[in-house]
């Protein structure tokens, strides 16, 4: 998430409706409202008698706004850290800066956040050589309920993608029980500021309390320098609290359902894994999310008769139109290698079929 700490926010809209719906969803996400101007003349007497504060804020307009002109918005914006505008259809026609209004919150929060990311992130592009001009692809993978496999997923498709020549950069955002640093004995991980290399091109990096008021910076340096993210969520519920959240534990989850390009949601074959990722697909259904979804079935087993619970559960997932669904083996006596040892599936069992069924997502994604 953008770190709304610093964010102040500037209103200069006539439609009340849209003015309300802007300002009412941004305030919920922790930036502050500081003013709401009705037509021009008020809003350049704001800016006139505030002008250290307007450095500091965010102006969005619409050119409903009486007294609205191209010319005086472009004086305007170098008065102001940033000016975002948004018409209709035909207000975008004559004017190629505006945005398409928002229909629903989670796309104007994500929309700002984006434009916010570029002031960021357009610096770091010209500084930083990286062998992927685009920006790094990230895949935050969750855990509906405990014990699903998803921080083994995720550290080993980190290790399989590295492996495979890729910049690849691997976040502990699990804020209740992270555990990478202790599945690869990393030592003092979350004390470091910067991600650590524990491997060749493999990054790792523990988000903490400290560490979330600047995770937005640290997100945009990080898809400026890094081919992949691979983010450790966690188990996750609870969506409609969490997604409005302002404690720091939210951050990650925040960020990732608004900015990754892909959430994987892990989840074990067994009944109780089932009942919970049925209660996760009913809070996904009610929560829009950017990110994209895939669904893995890990520890799955072979069956010889129909599964009528599982067919069930495949029509629930039909709803949210995933991107894909992955299924993982179960593979016991390699997780309890790598376990031992410290290490990735590649280093501690390289020929089980759990590495190769990792090795070959890694591979396509």
């Amino acid at each position: 998430m953008v770190d709304s700490s610093t964010h102040k926010i500037i209103t200069a809209i006539s439609d009340s409706n849209f003015e309300s719906f802007v300002s009412s969803n941004l305030h919920s996400q922790g930036w502050d409202i500081i003013a709401r101007a009705v037509d021009l003349s008020a809003l350049e007497t704001f800016l006139n008698q505030n002008p250290e504060v307007a450095k500091s804020s965010i102006l969005i307009y619409a050119p409903d706004l009486p007294g609205y002109g191209d010319a005086a918005f472009l004086e305007l914006g170098t008065r102001v850290r940033q000016i975002i505008g948004y018409g209709t259809e035909v207000e975008m026609i004559s004017n190629q800066s505006l945005s398409p209004r928002p229909t629903d919150p989670a796309e104007l929060v994500s929309q700002i956040r984006a434009i916010l990311r570029r002031e960021f992130r357009e610096p770091l592009i010209s500084n930083h050589k990286v062998s992927n001009l685009t920006g790094a692809k990230v895949i935050a993978i969750a855990s509906a309920g405990s014990a699903t496999g998803a921080t083994t997923l995720a550290l080993n498709l980190a290790m399989e993608s590295s492996l495979l020549d890729k910049r690849t950069l691997l976040i502990d955002g699990n804020s209740i029980e992270p555990s990478i640093s202790i599945a690869l004995e990393l030592r003092n991980l979350r004390g470091d500021q910067n991600p650590r290399l524990i491997s060749q091109l493999l990054w790792a990096y523990e988000l903490t309390e400290a560490k979330s008021a600047s995770f937005a910076k640290f997100m945009d340096t990080a898809y400026a320098n890094f081919d992949l993210i691979v983010i450790d969520l966690g188990s996750v519920s609870n969506l409609a609290l969490k997604l409005t959240d302002r404690r720091w534990n939210s951050q990650c989850l925040i960020w990732s359902s608004d900015n990754c390009d892909e959430i994987w949601v892990n989840s074990r074959p067994d009944h109780t894994g089932r009942f919970r990722l049925s209660k996760l697909i009913q809070e996904l259904t009610k929560n829009k999310m950017k990110a994209k979804l895939t669904f893995v079935a890990n520890l799955e087993a072979p069956r010889r008769r129909i599964d009528q619970g599982a067919h069930e559960l495949a029509a629930q997932i039909d709803q949210l139109n995933p991107l894909n669904r992955l299924a993982l083996p179960r593979d016991n006596r390699a997780v309890a290698a790598a376990a031992t040892s410290n290490s990735s599936l590649s280093e501690a069992s390289p020929k089980s079929m759990l590495r190769k069924a990792i090795l070959k997502i890694a591979s396509e994604v």
